[in-house]
């Protein structure tokens, strides 16, 4: 016979960056919202956000007063 064991699963999404116009985010996490109650899914955090546009910049083991080799002022 088998053994059951009762578990909790926690999980982070993220979708790829979106270009929504302002007056449709909330109908977007409402949506996403609704599917994730179709897979008896609770919704511990539901949030949107802007991403980052600056690539975060390159360090240089050797001197640590350079970015990517090059001095920083």
């Amino acid at each position: 016979m088998p053994i059951f064991r009762r578990i909790k699963i926690q999980a982070t999404v993220e979708t790829p960056a979106l270009l929504v116009p302002e007056e449709e985010i909330a109908g977007k996490l409402d949506a996403l919202k609704e599917r994730l109650q179709q897979l008896e899914l609770s919704i511990v955090s539901l949030q949107s956000s802007e991403p980052t546009t600056t690539a975060p910049a390159e360090t240089s083991d050797e001197d640590p007063w350079s970015v990517g080799g090059r001095p920083t002022e």
